[in-house]
């Protein structure tokens, strides 16, 4: 696992260095299981000077109209030439925002090895690669740092890791307990099934390729049971000196 956990830490590195496409597809249903509602979007993603831009491809699962399209690329635009426009001192406070994200998520990662008991369940193939799956348990006493900490205390599941490269190819994950997100706005309530699947892009790093997410949420108070498919795809090199155009494939 501190193998797996080394490698993907370099994978979150190098997915600045990447423009794609991320679909998400969310479903609400009733009490009785009737579908409430189905939204569907598509962004194009990308990186510049560390800070992430969406640039919207689809909503409602419809391409944009070419009024849309139009005001969609100078809203991107515009967004772009503030941060290549910044002075240094707002440079310097966009940029410790975000490191101060990443720095989070990479010292979360780091204590994965310390939130949780591992051990060999098995093996099979995924997405066509053989691969070991080591079950995950939280360890007792676990203290951790920050609100990723608190997160692992309340799931469990298994991690399926690459025979070859030592990647993490799949992560499969149950809640017990309430887990909360953006000031309480959303919560996932115990039960929830999350999985990630990663894939080897462009023979050099891992990345991810879904997530799927079964859950009873409170969303602004309300209960719901949500469905969440997010798909990634188009992976390809991007450099932030680059203009990239709506629609580029």
């Amino acid at each position: 696992m501190k193998r797996a956990m080394e490698r993907d830490e370099r994978n979150l590195a190098m997915l600045d260095t990447y423009i794609y496409e991320r679909k998400t597809i969310q479903k609400t249903y009733e009490k009785d299981g009737r579908l409430k509602e189905d939204t569907e979007s598509l962004h194009e993603v990308f990186h510049v000077d560390g800070s992430e831009i969406e640039r919207l491809l689809m909503k409602k699962g419809k391409p944009l109209s070419k009024k849309e399209e139009e005001a969609e690329q100078k809203r991107v635009d515009k967004e772009i030439a503030k941060i290549k426009n910044e002075s240094p001192r707002e440079r310097v406070k966009r940029r410790g925002e975000t490191e101060k994200d990443k720095k989070e998520e990479i010292e979360a990662r780091k204590e994965v090895l310390d939130a949780f008991r591992f051990e060999l369940v098995g093996e099979k193939p995924i997405l066509g690669r053989k691969c070991w799956g080591i079950r995950g348990e939280p360890r007792p006493g676990f203290a951790g740092k920050g609100r990723r900490a608190d997160q692992m205390k309340k799931v469990k599941g298994v991690v399926w890791v690459d025979q070859e490269t030592y990647e993490l190819s799949r992560l499969e994950l149950d809640t017990h307990d309430t887990i909360s997100f953006g000031w309480f706005l959303f919560r996932l309530q115990p039960g929830a099934q999350i999985r990630l699947d990663q894939a080897l892009i462009n023979n050099e790093v891992w990345l991810p390729k879904a997530i799927d997410i079964r859950a009873d949420a409170r969303l602004l108070g309300k209960m719901l049971r949500v469905g969440i498919e997010i798909r990634y795809d188009k992976f390809r090199k991007f450099s932030s000196d680059s203009k990239p155009v709506l629609g580029e494939q």
